[in-house]
Parts: structure tokens; sequence; C-alpha cells
């Protein structure tokens, strides 16, 4: 869990929107997002840090946050995801269950 509660965070991430800009941030974000799948291949090549792959994911995570206030999605992603993790689920269980 995270000691920073998430009011916190995003106060810290709209400051942030206000002070470099949401076009500017989109592409940090693109960025973040990029360093974490090279990270995410290099684990896979056998190239194992995980302190790497741990601060590329956290920084991924802050830019998809601030996606999220970007465009008034935070309740739509939560749906989504929701949505996305029950269909998992049941996928899991009828496999499980030779269905």
């Amino acid at each position: 869990m995270n000691k920073i509660p998430y009011d916190q965070r995003v106060r810290t991430y709209s400051n942030a929107l206000l002070r470099f800009g949401k076009a500017n941030q989109l592409i940090v974000a693109l960025e973040e997002l990029s360093e974490c799948q090279k990270e995410v291949c290099k684990v896979m090549r056998g190239e194992s840090n995980l302190d790497h792959l741990a601060e590329e994911i956290a920084d991924a995570t802050i830019m998809l946050e601030q996606i999220k206030l970007i465009f008034a999605v935070d309740d739509l992603v939560c749906e989504k995801m929701d949505q996305k993790v029950t269909r998992l689920d049941d996928k899991l269980r009828k496999e499980a269950y030779g269905g």
C-alpha cells in the first residue's frame, strides 16, 4: 500500500499538470510507459533488475494516474477494470473446471 494517501497524490498530480501543462505530461506519460516496457523486456531476457523494474512501474503508474485526471476518466477506468477482472476470473474458473 502507498504511504501517501490518494487524495494527496491527486493534489500533487494536479499541481504538476498546472505547472507543466497537459500536453507535456501526456508526452512524459508515453516516455514512462516506454521505459517500463523496456524494463519488462530486460527481465524477460534474463537481465533482471527488480529495483529498476519497480521504479519504471512506479513512474508509469504515476503518469497513468495523471492521464486519468486529464481526461476525467477515473470512474470509467475503475468500471472497465472491474469488468475486465470479472471476465478474467470467469475465464479462469471455466478453464479450471474444464469448461
